[in-house]
Parts: structure tokens; C-alpha cells; sequence
């Protein structure tokens, strides 16, 4: 059953030794289904990803992260520890190749919420691998 959920979403992107950090909280969505949790929220202009929805497919060692574009198609990301991910990532600019290398992954997920713990290196295109982490924290609210 879908229920109403907080989620705190923290992570550091390191370029060139310099570290950049966010945290945001937003309301979101949450549902166990077919032994898969799915946290799903709105984008916002505050994020970059205004008119989108970003859905995460959580599973053991398992994460997808599928953000749809309102009226425009999809992007995803794929982590599984020492393995890696390569797809298209859709921006508001444009399409990028991605490729997703992921270093660790901590997963504590149950009926009531939980944490997922991401540390990883995203390649767009030819660039530079960036180093990111990705701490997502989902607090299940009871519907009213």
C-alpha cells in the first residue's frame, strides 16, 4: 500500500578536490510491491528538476534511480556495488551518455522507512569521472 513519506536526501559531488554538498527534505510517496520498496517525489525548481518525478526502485544490493520528465521521457541510473551502469541521461539541455561506477551501497530499507547509503563516480559523456555520494533517508508517514 502507497503512504505518504518524508525524505531527506544529502550528498557531496567532489570535482577537483573541491566538495560540493546539498540536503533537501520533501514529501514524497512510498510502497513495498513484488519485495521492492519505491520511494518516488517531485522535482522542484530548488533542485534543478522542476516538472520532474524521481522514483527509486530499492532492493538488498539493488538501486535504480528513474526521473521522469513531465510531457518528455526518461532518465535512469543503476548502482550495484563494484559493478557499472551505462545509459542516457536526459537534462533540460540535452542528452548525455552516462556511466555509473558504484564504489559501496548500504541499504536498510523495511515497512517503516529506512536509508540507502550510495558512494559512486558518474562519467557523462568523455568528461572526467566525478566522485558522488548519495544519502537518502525516507521516514513513512501514517496516511490520515
Amino acid at each position: 500500500m502507497e503512504t505518504n513519506a518524508w525524505i531527506t536526501l544529502s550528498g557531496r559531488q567532489t570535482v577537483d578536490g573541491e566538495d560540493d554538498n546539498f540536503e533537501l527534505t520533501t514529501a514524497g510517496r512510498y510502497l513495498k510491491r513484488d519485495g521492492r520498496f519505491y520511494v518516488s517525489y517531485e522535482g522542484s525548481e530548488i533542485t534543478g528538476y522542476d516538472n520532474t518525478t524521481t522514483t527509486l526502485k530499492i532492493k538488498d544490493d539493488y538501486v535504480s534511480m528513474i526521473r521522469f520528465e513531465n510531457g518528455g521521457g526518461a532518465s535512469q541510473m543503476v548502482f550495484e556495488t563494484n559493478k557499472q551502469y551505462t545509459g542516457i541521461y536526459r537534462t533540460p539541455y540535452g542528452s548525455l551518455s552516462v556511466d555509473v561506477y558504484t564504489n559501496e551501497m548500504r541499504v536498510d530499507v523495511d515497512d517503516s522507512g529506512g536509508e540507502v547509503e550510495l558512494d559512486y563516480f558518474v562519467q557523462l559523456n568523455d568528461s572526467d569521472p566525478v566522485r558522488n555520494s548519495l544519502h537518502v533517508y525516507i521516514r513513512k508517514v501514517e496516511n490520515q
